[in-house]
């Protein structure tokens, strides 16, 4: 947790006697799958674009539709602009989802203060499990990087999990993509190697002169090194004798070839589901797309759906209180393709001017949250009268009666 741990006030708890085994626990992790470059692009990439949703707090009436948006919400405020006095919100919620990613299990924890949210940290943690409290209640117990033990209450923490199967309190790991792991690194180090040896075995000096002392070897063999890089330095002609052969050697690299690299990154891209198109930001509309529907929207639901279960009670969820976090859908699609949106919505009111001014890359403007329609577009059920004029005669015909 290192930076945050004073900022945590420990729960003193009385732990009750159930317990789970290792169900109840984090998986076992460790910074290898960070330390390797693709893993940390296809993680980056992940948390990158997931860090761009907006959270909003809305109020959902009884037909399952938003029928209000909260834009003043304390909650709203932390998630995306300060979440505590060292983070922004992006900062934030690209931490939480690259814990995710590397973890499986993503927790933050929001401090109360009078029943409001005053602030939200994330959690680092080395080992977490779930412990029962004597009267009650359940709480996180963990350790974190510099081997202290915290103890925070469940109900103040979000919890995220991937890969959730086997464990009750987190997600299974990342433990499949271990021996892709050992894989790619001997294949770097073999790489690494090879080019060492190749830069630095040049070539065998054959002495004809009869047995020679290993010393006598030895000065031969460092007197036309001199001789090999004073040329190099002047001409690149190397002078030898009679009793001199020069061998030049041309060493071989050895190391898995692009077929088998190309193997190995894939398994990691299919494991993460995140396309090399995506992480190199080359991909196709349909590309990116089909990736934020499939990868991106779940990780955003996810955390809308933990938040709202921790910040609002029984009560205020009952009356419709809920967060969701949408936004960057469309910024995979071409410029054309916004173009196109806007021309077949902006009749309908279906986009607000700012909504639209986004999409093309423009700031929001003062009076742009309003939705505009065309006149052009009546009630279905009442256009007989509206194109024959039936329903103003008929009203004029009342208004002349009652002026008798």
């Amino acid at each position: 947790m290192g930076i945050f741990n004073n900022l945590f006030k420990k729960v003193k708890t009385v732990f009750a006697n159930s317990y789970f085994g290792y169900q109840a626990r984090s998986s076992s992790w460790t910074a290898d799958a960070w330390e390797h470059d693709i893993v940390r692009g296809i993680v980056d990439c992940i948390a990158t674009h997931a860090a761009k949703g907006m959270l909003q707090h809305v109020i959902v009436g009884k037909d399952g539709r938003i029928s209000e948006t909260k834009r003043d919400s304390r909650i709203v405020r932390l998630l995306n602009e300060k979440p505590n006095d060292i983070m922004s919100g992006f900062e934030l919620k690209y931490r939480f989802f690259a814990q995710l990613e590397t973890q499986t299990t993503a927790v933050l924890y929001i401090e109360f203060e009078n029943g409001e949210a005053k602030a939200i940290y994330p959690v680092d943690y080395k080992m977490f499990e779930f412990r029962e409290v004597q009267g009650g209640g359940w709480a996180i117990l963990f350790t974190d990087y510099e081997g202290v033990e915290q103890v925070l209450p469940l109900e103040c923490c979000v919890v995220v999990r991937k890969f959730y199967n086997y464990r009750q309190a987190a997600g299974d790991g990342n433990r499949p993509i271990y021996n892709v792991l050992t894989m790619a690194k001997a294949s770097d180090e073999g790489f690494v190697q090879a080019l060492t040896v190749s830069n630095k075995v040049r070539g065998l000096i054959k002495q004809k002169k009869a047995m020679l002392d290993p010393e006598d070897v030895k000065k031969s063999q460092e007197d036309f090194a001199r001789r090999f890089e004073d040329a190099a330095s002047k001409g690149g002609i190397v002078g030898i004798d009679s009793m001199e052969e020069y061998v030049p050697l041309n060493v071989n690299t050895y190391a898995a070839n692009a077929a088998q690299t190309k193997e190995i990154a894939g398994r990691f891209y299919s494991y993460f589901r995140t396309p090399e198109e995506v992480v190199q930001s080359r991909y196709t509309e349909q590309t990116g797309l089909a990736w934020y529907e499939a990868v991106i929207e779940p990780l955003w639901e996810q955390l809308a759906e933990a938040l709202s279960n921790v910040y609002f009670s029984s009560r205020e969820k009952g009356c419709g209180n809920k967060l969701v976090i949408s936004g960057g859908v469309l910024m995979g699609t071409s410029y054309q393709t916004r173009v196109n949106i806007i021309n077949t919505t902006k009749e309908l009111g279906m986009l607000t001017i700012n909504e639209q001014r986004e999409l093309l890359g423009y700031a929001p403007i003062e009076g742009g949250d309003i939705r505009q329609v065309s006149l052009n577009f009546i009630n279905a059920d009442k256009q007989d009268t509206y194109q024959t004029g039936k329903e103003k005669e008929e009203k004029n015909g009342k208004t002349g009666e009652n002026g008798e």
